[in-house]
């Protein structure tokens, strides 16, 4: 019993100093699957972009994408939640040309190595004069 125990603490002493039971980062930015394997996760982050400095009218508030991005076992990650692809679904059918105030949350789950992460991207929509 006494092994067990001992056992069962070593392996979250070395998940806790290995860091794959927390977020890590990117220059700054939550990293999306950057975990190793784990039992059990829920996280939701955010983070804001800055705004341009050139001459803009703007063309809708409010504009929304979101993507999911999806981990086995930090083996097989599969999605696209990149800016690019976020920004030209937030944009698509508008006439604009960028966003700004742009916020960006992420949900992340996890379950027994299972990791989905979602990213929610809001911002408004401009066209520069």
């Amino acid at each position: 019993m006494k092994k067990m125990i001992l056992g069962l603490g070593a392996i979250v002493a070395a998940a806790i100093v290995t860091s794959c039971a927390g977020v890590t980062t990117n220059n700054g930015m939550p990293a999306l699957i950057g975990m190793g394997p784990n039992f059990f996760s829920k996280i939701q982050l955010n983070s804001m972009i800055g705004d341009v400095q050139s001459s803009y009218t703007v063309v809708e508030h409010g504009v929304k994408a979101e993507a999911t991005v999806t981990s086995f076992f930090t083996c097989v990650n599969l999605g696209d939640a990149s800016f690019e692809t976020l920004k030209g679904k937030a944009l698509e059918g508008k006439k604009a040309d960028d966003l700004i105030d742009v916020r960006v949350d992420y949900d992340m789950n996890c379950i027994c190595g299972i990791n989905t992460v979602t990213v929610k991207l809001t911002g408004t929509a401009i066209k520069y004069k």
